[in-house]
């Protein structure tokens, strides 16, 4: 019996191996593609990769400085206009140190009304009598001085009590100087360099109250260009730093703009396919996903510093340690629906194939 069993075994894995060797030899299926290949439509061509953006470029707007934020006025998809507010920082202390700006400029107006109102007749009648008392009291001093020179004549008076005498008359004709010379000054009312300093103080408060005011300004975020928000990356009660990224509006307190009536293409040209690149060249790009829809480019301006390669885009064979020289072209609407299949919608940021004509 086991000698039956075995030589079933035996047969068994003969026809397995065989089935196994007569399935290697086959070739395995090919997967079918997730979509037809974008293929260069010129004889000679250069391709690159692009990426959708403004006419104005994607402007990501910052706040100037860094703070809270207290309003937001626009929504995603928005018409914007030059100048118009986006966003508003928390602005509570700079309006307390206006209002303290603006009080100090109240003080320095007074000041500067007082220097300019003198001289003041109200103090004039009390200085008027000091000089007069003083006018008295040296008559009386220099009456008493006479009447001790003669006593003293007449031996009925000592050098002593004459030089006291002396004295009161030389105090008197001091307080009588001095008293002079206060009214004299109250006529004369306020110094000319002192009222000079007081118009300064009106004018320094004045700059104050401006730079306040400018820096309140500087804390609403504006539109640099008339377009269309495309990126809201603030809301209110959010901490917006001053130094968040300017170039896709991925940190937070931007708000990403820009006019997408006309869209551009910035095509990265790799420095190998430089010396084929002509100005003013054909060229066609292809959505990913929808290769049988060409869209038209026209060729604007090639930027002439070649920079560093940033943008990847993930494929395996792609080369990163090189330079790119960047070309811009404009979305040719005029020639949009030439192709059979019209391209879809475009976005800014998105990926796109770019075909360059390199000619014969």
């Amino acid at each position: 019996m086991t000698k039956y069993i075995t030589m079933l075994l035996a047969i068994a894995g003969l026809v397995l191996g065989g089935v196994a060797i007569v399935q290697t030899n086959q070739e395995p299926p090919v997967p079918p593609l997730a979509g037809t290949a974008s293929v260069n439509p010129f004889g000679r061509g250069i391709a690159a990769s692009g990426v959708v953006e403004a006419s104005t470029r994607n402007i990501a707007v910052t706040a100037a400085e860094s703070g809270l934020i207290a309003q937001v006025y626009v929504q995603v998809g928005d018409a914007v206009k030059a100048g118009q507010p986006l966003f508003q920082l928390d602005d509570r202390s700079l309006r307390a140190e206006l209002v303290q700006a603006q009080a100090a400029k109240v003080v320095a107006q007074a000041e500067l009304a007082r220097m300019e109102s003198r001289p003041r007749k109200e103090e004039g009648p009390p200085i008027a009598a000091a000089r007069e008392a003083a006018k008295a009291r040296l008559a009386d001093a220099d009456d008493w001085y006479t009447s001790t020179m003669q006593a003293m004549r007449d031996n009925a008076a000592t050098a002593n009590e004459l030089s006291r005498r002396r004295f009161a008359l030389d105090s008197a004709r001091a307080d009588l100087a001095q008293a002079d010379a206060e009214y004299a000054l109250w006529e004369a009312g306020s110094w000319q360099p002192d009222v000079l300093i007081a118009r300064a103080q009106v004018q320094q408060a004045d700059a104050d109250i401006e730079a306040i005011t400018l820096r309140l300004e500087r804390l609403v975020a504006r539109s640099p260009v008339d377009g269309t928000v495309l990126k809201r990356n603030v809301e209110p009660g959010q901490y917006a730093p001053s130094n968040a990224a300017a170039t896709a509006g991925v940190q937070p307190g931007t708000v990403v703009v820009g006019n997408v009536a006309t869209l551009h293409v910035r095509a990265r040209v790799d420095e190998e396919d430089v010396p084929k690149l002509v100005f003013a060249a054909a060229a066609t790009a292809r959505q990913r996903g929808a290769a049988q829809a060409a869209i038209p480019l026209k060729m604007i301006r090639i930027e002439p510093l070649a920079v560093a390669k940033r943008d990847l885009t993930g494929e395996n064979t792609e080369r990163v340690d090189t330079r790119v020289i960047e070309v811009i072209f404009e979305v040719d609407r005029s020639e949009a629906g030439a192709d059979s299949t019209k391209p879809a919608r475009l976005y800014p940021g998105q990926l796109l194939d770019v075909f360059i004509d390199a000619g014969a």
